[in-house]
């Protein structure tokens, strides 16, 4: 069985682990490989692989453009289909280990009909598309380091209150977070309980001082309200089986498909009769796939991911979110429809809940369709709390690509296509 080391983070993004980097690297031209090589960011891309992305370097811009160039990803198909395909593939072999079966019978459940979308349910099938594996692998490791900053930050908070008591428990404090038990609480259960143990006491000696405690001045007080909020921050933290890290990993990966393909992935290779190699191949097709979407998500700076929902009329599909500007989100939906072809949607939300749709489509029947069902869609948005601002479709020919023209204000009117203003 595969083992999600938390060191595993380090070399997500290295070609020999990352397989759509790796295909990336082998189209790219020499001079695009010059230019990766001088700006030296392979090792860059690693190493900001858990930071917020605020700006493009030249490297990231040339393997954007290898990414989303390159035919050798534009042949995907539909993952839903394709990770179908794999799971009837297994289901069928005889004499399957049961280990096997469970294991399967997750991935079916992901396998979730497009008829069934609501909002819990979207979000619980983005977050295990297996597209934010390494960010919840990071989010496991942080337990720990987290726990050692809030105390940290209370220990200082404490020094600046103007009583005795919480002086001396500051100064206890500032020796207890010399103790080994702050490293080897993540690993070791002994050591946890000894830290949520000790992590209660101290919080419980502080809540009976905090009454007593009159401050003078607006510095005091301010040191007393930051150590009654880092006290709550400190509140969810008493399952010592919930610090150590593998539990972590465990928790967060049980339903994410990536981790669950690499487990499978690895499981058939020790089958006594292993299966035939198609199936491998299609199983680390998939595994590239969500690598795809991973390095694009990181280099575009965004979110952008497979369409996670089985949908009987749809070839392709991929949807990606950003933020460019505070309080400003957009979402893109590229579909490819078995009937209708190529549409890309662009939408922006702001304020709140302002909404603007620009729709492209290569099929003039299907625009057609979109405008007879255009009041039914501004009423349902309504309904749910949104105030669809405008509404423009275009022919596919009629515009710019989308890509460059999404969520431009317009102030002429629209001699072709259509467009509803709220």
């Amino acid at each position: 069985m595969i083992t999600l080391k938390p060191d595993a983070k380090m070399s997500i993004l290295m070609p020999h682990q990352n397989k759509a980097l790796s295909l990336a690297l082998q189209q790219a031209t020499p001079g695009q490989l010059e230019l990766l090589k001088e700006g030296k960011d392979l090792k860059s891309i690693v190493s900001s692989l858990f930071q917020s992305k605020i700006s493009n370097t030249k490297s990231d811009q040339v393997l954007l453009d290898i990414l989303k160039n390159s035919s050798a990803f534009k042949q995907f198909g539909n993952f839903t289909q394709e990770l179908k395909n794999v799971v009837t593939t297994l289901k069928a072999e005889p004499n399957l280990p049961p280990n096997l079966a469970v294991k399967l019978s997750k991935l079916e459940s992901s396998l979730q009909s497009i008829t069934t979308l609501n909002a819990p349910v979207l979000k619980e099938k983005v977050a295990n598309s297996g597209i934010f594996m390494e960010s919840k692998i990071a989010s496991a490791i942080q337990t720990m380091p987290l726990i050692r900053e809030t105390l940290q930050n209370l220990q200082h908070a404490l020094a600046q209150t103007p009583h005795s008591e919480t002086k001396n428990i500051a100064q206890s404090l500032a020796e207890f977070l010399e103790h080994p038990v702050l490293t080897k609480a993540g690993e070791d259960m002994g050591s946890a309980r000894v830290l949520i143990k000790s992590v209660q006491t101290l919080t419980d000696a502080i809540e009976r001082i905090l009454p007593k405690i009159d401050p003078q001045t607006p510095s005091e007080a301010k040191a007393v309200e930051e150590v009654r909020t880092t006290i709550k921050q400190l509140t969810p933290f008493t399952n010592p089986e919930k610090l150590l890290i593998q539990t972590q990993l465990e928790e967060h990966l049980s339903n994410d498909v990536k981790s669950q393909l690499l487990k499978l992935g690895e499981e058939i290779k020790t089958l006594a009769t292993p299966p035939s190699n198609d199936v491998q191949t299609q199983i680390d097709k998939l595994i590239t796939h969500i690598d795809y979407h991973q390095l694009l998500s990181h280099l575009d700076a965004s979110n952008t991911l497979y369409f996670p929902f089985s949908w009987d009329i749809l070839e392709e599909g991929s949807l990606a979110f950003k933020k460019r500007e505070e309080k400003k989100f957009y979402c893109e939906v590229h579909l490819q429809l078995k009937e209708y072809g190529k549409i890309d949607l662009m939408m922006a939300l702001y304020e709140g809940n302002q909404l603007e749709i620009q729709a492209h489509t290569e099929n003039s029947q299907f625009k057609d369709l979109i405008k007879e069902h255009l009041s039914t869609l501004r009423t349902l948005l309504t309904q749910a709390g949104i105030n669809p601002r405008a509404i423009r479709v275009y022919d596919a020919t009629e515009s710019q690509a989308p890509s460059t023209t999404a969520y431009t204000p317009e102030d002429t009117d629209f001699e072709s296509g259509f467009e509803v203003m709220a």
